[in-house]
């Protein structure tokens, strides 16, 4: 588990304090005007969906961003659509950056504004306080609880930095019983809202099959939509596939472009007849399952161009993004 880090705290406490006077400032000037000089079709400007293809940071999370923290400050057309430039896109980066590294997002605009170095960080964890918290609900039983911090830690952070630096630990921390269950189960009834949220607005972009075994490892098919969904692809979800033959089907059936396949070790002993089963989708395809990657490894089956078998589930997402994104235009 990657460990995440504080900032100085006498170097953020100077920052802060600093930053917080540039925002008193700010607050004494008039109300910029709606910038009717810069017209959507320029090249230079784009709209807050380009914006968050360029970064794979959703638009919910950028406007959060904005409007909370100060962090964005976008441009204005005279009928009041945002518009931003390459310069936005060096400043969401560098927010990614800091918060990759633990540094809470409320934190992020007063390192920014002093331009403070990445060197300055001293390693600590900042998500502690929100695990304890989430670890706490569950063991509570506290179901709005656990949805309130849901919506508010997935429109600060990108699904992957909330997977991995708040979901993933806590679920750690809980280890089995009825409290991880009921746990898993809001966070799941969550994701799938996300899911559906979405739909509509991804129509035409690359779509993602991701499925697995009799429901087996269904919170993690949604996790990874969430992943896939800040990139700008479109998922289809099929946790609950009866039977391996099936997934053919399922893959012509929904027009899938790639597909992410979550394998239990139950199919440990099919597991070269899959992965050349897999080969002929002809498309990339993904498999995650600890086990299945020991069977494939025995078995010395290997990676192909399209067919890659990983053993931890957020790596192999993450990798596979890497291999299926399509770049954003001018990139």
């Amino acid at each position: 588990m990657s460990k995440s880090p504080w900032v100085n705290d006498d170097l953020l406490e100077k920052c802060m304090s600093q930053s917080k006077q540039n925002v008193e400032v700010e607050s004494l000037k008039p109300s910029e005007p709606l910038d009717d000089a810069v017209p959507l079709g320029s090249e230079a400007f784009f709209p807050i969906r380009e914006l968050s293809l360029k970064t794979g940071v959703n638009s919910v999370t950028l406007r959060a961003w904005e409007r909370r923290y100060g962090l964005l400050k976008p441009k204005r057309t005279n009928k009041g659509h945002r518009l931003y430039d390459q310069g936005d896109v060096q400043r969401v980066e560098g927010i990614l950056r800091w918060i990759q590294q633990g540094v809470a997002v409320s934190k992020v605009r007063a390192l920014l504004d002093q331009g403070a170095m990445f060197d300055a960080v001293s390693p600590s964890n900042e998500w502690l306080a929100s695990q304890a918290a989430l670890v706490k609900a569950a063991e509570a039983f506290q179901g709005e609880k656990i949805e309130q911090m849901y919506q508010q830690i997935f429109s600060q952070y990108p699904a992957n930095i909330a997977v991995r630096d708040w979901l993933l630990p806590s679920f750690e921390q809980l280890g089995k019983g009825a409290a991880l269950a009921f746990c898993e189960s809001i966070v799941l009834s969550c994701l799938m809202t996300r899911l559906n949220s979405f739909k509509g607005q991804q129509k035409s972009a690359h779509k993602v099959l991701i499925t697995g075994l009799s429901s087996q490892r269904s919170l993690w098919c949604y996790m990874a939509a969430a992943m896939l969904l800040d990139k700008g692809l479109s998922c289809c979800v099929v946790p609950n596939v009866l039977q391996s033959n099936d997934w053919f089907s399922l893959v012509e059936g929904v027009q899938a472009a790639s597909v992410l396949v979550f394998c239990e070790s139950e199919l440990n002993n099919k597991a070269a007849d899959l992965v050349y089963q897999m080969q002929q989708w002809q498309r990339p395809v993904a498999v995650i399952g600890a086990s299945f990657w020991l069977a494939a490894n025995e078995s010395n089956l290997k990676d192909s161009q399209d067919v890659k078998i990983y053993s931890e589930a957020f790596e192999g997402v993450n990798d596979f993004i890497e291999r299926i994104i399509i770049p954003a235009p001018n990139d």
